[in-house]
């Protein structure tokens, strides 16, 4: 028995240190995002709380996929397949050993194709959820997939600057043709609707235009001051919006060289486009937190949808333009749901997470004058160029950064987690390689994120 003497020091030292332990094993608790399998509850989009990168609409509208996993990087990637009408889970394809960056779903919606950080591409069966082939075209990031109209074929771009095209008909896919050009990775993809034009967006801050058949460059796009990550048709096969780390929005004609107009610049990266309403409003997701919509013929923000916690990376619209879908980061919080779905042209937002309620519909908001684009500076002062804002936050090391692009600049985690403050992950950096080589190093958030 420990006398009186020393038992008020004993009891004050053992309750500090069982509470400091209480508290840190209730802290892992909480930035634990819970598994969309969780037994007390029927997985859902209501409560669905991964990382989402890349989202899509089956053509017919009535399947949504997501992709993403565990972390932005290290941990377990995995795509679910979702009923749009209900937002009931249908299917939950695993398999990937990292984040999964990219998913495509065929013309037939029977298929889909995910590929990711581990270098892997998976074909499956959505029906049966089942995988039909699984095979790496290089050893590389995929970044970005589509199928091609009309072929049939998979196009499969990755960290290496290549395209590759792929026959998927059998159980073992065929690589049939290649569309190198890029100096760097590629981003996103965009093919016409008769599969003869593909558009590239790449990490070399340029936007390609390929033959198909013939698999050459007719065109490249310059003019993005840092490297563009998505692409959308506002036009079938004529216009389209391009938009980037550079925070521009950019209007082109196919054809052209050089870009009809901007839309008014944004607070930081913008990572992904959707075009609906027949094209003519553009809706884009942000490092900013947010998600954008724009009138595309009068160059105007017309809405803007805020109360993310986290990156907003993805945003989606189904072919008819009845709804609209932003995927987001893991947020510890609980608050704000992974995967946000609107009812266009209500803009009504359909399955709010109910603690507490947060459903946000599309506010339209006031807009400024539309800004006409810049030509594209000369080769010469283009590397001097700056982006929007001169000012970069103070960082304990610089992530390793490719050739000539201004990456920011960041600390060097042991592993890429969520962060349970911001919720924000930022982009990978671009040398870092898939299994087997070395492991990838986080870059960090660009500055001017918005606190929400």
């Amino acid at each position: 028995m420990i006398r009186s003497a020393f038992g008020s020091t004993f009891t004050a030292s053992f309750v500090r240190r069982t509470t400091v332990a209480l508290a840190l094993v209730a802290a892992l608790v909480a930035a634990t995002p819970p598994h969309a399998d969780a037994a007390d509850e029927t997985p859902s989009l209501r409560t669905h709380a991964r990382w989402v990168s890349a989202l899509a609409f089956s053509a017919d509208g009535k399947l949504l996929a997501t992709a993403g996993g565990e972390s932005l990087l290290y941990r377990p990637g995995d795509a679910i397949v979702w009923d749009a009408a209900s937002g009931t889970r249908r299917a939950l394809l695993t398999g990937h050993e990292s984040n999964v960056r990219a998913l495509a779903f065929s013309a037939d919606g029977k298929r889909l194709a995910t590929g990711g950080y581990d270098g892997t591409v998976k074909l499956w069966d959505v029906a049966a959820g089942k995988e039909l082939a699984s095979w790496q075209p290089a050893k590389h990031w995929i970044k970005a997939l589509a199928f091609v109209p009309g072929s049939g074929r998979l196009a499969v771009a990755s960290e290496d600057g290549t395209v590759t095209l792929w026959d998927v008909a059998s159980a073992k896919p065929e690589q049939k043709q290649a569309l190198k050009g890029h100096a760097a990775g590629i981003n996103a993809l965009l093919f016409s609707t008769d599969g003869k034009t593909c558009l590239t967006a790449s990490d070399d801050k340029t936007i390609q235009v390929w033959d198909v058949a013939k698999g050459t460059s007719t065109a490249k796009l310059e003019g993005h001051t840092e490297p563009p990550l998505a692409l959308a048709w506002t036009t079938a096969d004529k216009k389209f919006a391009s938009a980037g780390e550079d925070r521009t929005i950019r209007l082109w004609t196919l054809g052209s060289t050089k870009p009809d107009a901007d839309l008014p610049a944004q607070n930081n990266w913008v990572t992904g486009l959707a075009a609906f309403d027949g094209g003519k409003q553009l809706a884009a997701s942000g490092y900013d937190r947010s998600l954008r919509v724009f009138d595309v013929a009068k160059k105007q923000q017309t809405a803007l949808v805020e109360g993310f916690t986290t990156t907003v990376w993805c945003v989606a619209a189904t072919p008819d333009g009845k709804r609209l879908a932003a995927g987001s980061g893991y947020d510890s919080s609980g608050t704000i749901p992974s995967v946000r779905v609107w009812q266009l042209p209500e803009r009504k937002e359909l399955f709010p997470v109910t603690r507490p309620a947060t459903a946000v519909a599309i506010k339209p908001q006031p807009a400024p004058e539309p800004k006409e684009a810049p030509a594209p500076p000369p080769a010469a002062e283009a590397t001097k160029s700056a982006k929007p804002e001169e000012k970069k936050p103070a960082t304990a090391a610089p992530a390793a950064a490719k050739p000539d692009a201004k990456k920011p600049e960041a600390a060097q985690p042991a592993e890429q987690k969520p962060d349970t403050k911001k919720g924000d992950s930022p982009k990978p950096a671009a040398e870092a390689k898939t299994k087997g080589t070395q492991q990838p190093t986080a870059a960090a958030k660009p500055d001017g994120a918005a606190k929400t």
